[in-house]
């Protein structure tokens, strides 16, 4: 699904991500990227989920055919905001799987700023590379460039979050279904406190990926009569933490009985989690409420082991690399059409792109990322080497 944005707000709020680049890991009450981990993406790993996610990929490969892929081919990669978990585990990815290939990655650093974003684009072009893949940046941000690359004919293409018009492909998760699997799951558990009614508290973000999970979640609320909306705010983009943290402490000095937050961004909810854990120090649900959020990131896995942030729907979002890559190789060695589809299947694995409720319980070990049902980058890498 494709959002137009507002270019104002996506400008306030990638300002607010470089504020909060520049601050993680510094505030003990939590920000984004606690400690500042450096994302580097899901690896193939090793025994039988592997072994048929490798299988897979070279079937896919012989019925596909050989062919041949140009070698020496240069990607930019235009990054939305540099040193954010999230944006650095997509990069260190796509560089991944571009090497297998000996192609050459030449990354630009956005810095959360559209201006840069669109010199970025400007330097990849004038310094001749074949094709361009952005991190998470609309469309709306980068026009003249998007118009240069089809003028100069290089590909542009889009990976891991939703966008407008104007890109040759872009590939990211199903942001309304996994909305869907976080509030089924913090509903179920507000739906266990005791009393009629259970009091939530919506912290949504000024962007479209943001308020499809949101939306999910209000019309799922609408059809449980113990649920009650008492608090249902937009973060302030330009004070992302700062906002957040007091906030939330004014909802809970407002009204204590409050059961359930939900943060539709990782980054609010690393920023409110801890505020919520310290006012309720040693307590659990239903004597605190629930701390809900997106993403297993490493940062939001340390939360949760201090208790900090109680679940989270993850998602293995840096697949559309993967899936971007493929699209770039097919194009190059065979002259296939680029697709429009944002998560399209594969032979031998079909859909990529999961969901799943991540617990202190289930959470992987320490500085490892969630298992994922099929082994994207091993399927991907056995599929070119049989390919290529």
């Amino acid at each position: 699904m494709r959002v137009e944005r507002s270019r104002t707000a996506l400008c306030v709020a990638f300002t607010a991500l470089a504020v909060l680049a520049a601050g993680c890991g510094s505030d003990e009450e939590g920000g984004s990227g606690a400690n500042n981990p450096k994302g580097e993406g899901i690896r193939a790993g090793t025994g039988d989920r592997t072994d048929k996610a490798r299988a897979a990929g070279e079937a896919a490969a012989k019925k596909a055919g050989t062919a041949e892929l140009p070698a020496n081919k240069k990607i930019g990669i235009i990054n939305i905001l540099g040193g954010i978990e999230s944006a650095d585990r997509l990069e260190a990815t796509l560089k991944e799987g571009l090497s297998g290939q000996n192609w050459t990655a030449v990354p630009c650093d956005g810095q959360g700023d559209p201006a840069k974003m669109l010199s970025c684009g400007n330097s990849l072009l004038d310094r001749n590379v074949d094709a361009i893949i952005t991190i998470a940046v609309d469309t709306s941000l980068i026009k003249p460039v998007i118009a240069k690359a089809n003028a100069t004919k290089v590909p542009i293409i889009q990976v891991a979050g939703q966008s407008g018009e104007g890109y040759d492909g872009s590939w990211h998760p199903d942001e309304a279904e996994k909305g869907g699997v976080l509030a089924d799951e913090l509903l179920k558990r507000m739906g266990e406190a005791p009393g009629d009614k259970a009091k939530l508290a919506i912290h949504d973000y000024p962007a479209p990926w943001a308020k499809v999970r949101t939306d999910v979640l209000k019309e799922k609320a609408k059809s449980n009569p113990k649920i009650e909306i008492v608090a249902d705010v937009q973060t302030d983009a330009t004070d992302l933490l700062g906002f957040t943290k007091k906030t939330v402490a004014d909802q809970l000095t407002a009204d204590p009985d409050i059961k359930g937050f939900w943060f539709s961004f990782d980054a609010t909810g690393q920023a409110g989690g801890p505020v919520i854990a310290r006012k309720y120090e040693g307590k659990k649900f239903p004597d605190r409420p629930l701390i809900s959020t997106f993403h297993a990131d490493l940062g939001t896995q340390a939360l949760m082991r201090q208790d900090k942030i109680d679940f989270v729907v993850d998602s293995n979002y840096d697949a559309a690399t993967w899936m971007g890559i493929d699209a770039l190789y097919q194009f190059f060695a065979r002259g296939t059409e680029i697709p429009d589809e944002p998560q399209p299947e594969y032979p031998g694995v079909g859909q990529l792109f999961f969901f799943k409720i991540i617990t202190k319980e289930n959470l992987p070990p320490e500085g490892e990322y969630v298992e994922t049902p099929v082994d994207v980058p091993a399927y991907f890498q056995a599929k070119w080497a049989a390919e290529f």
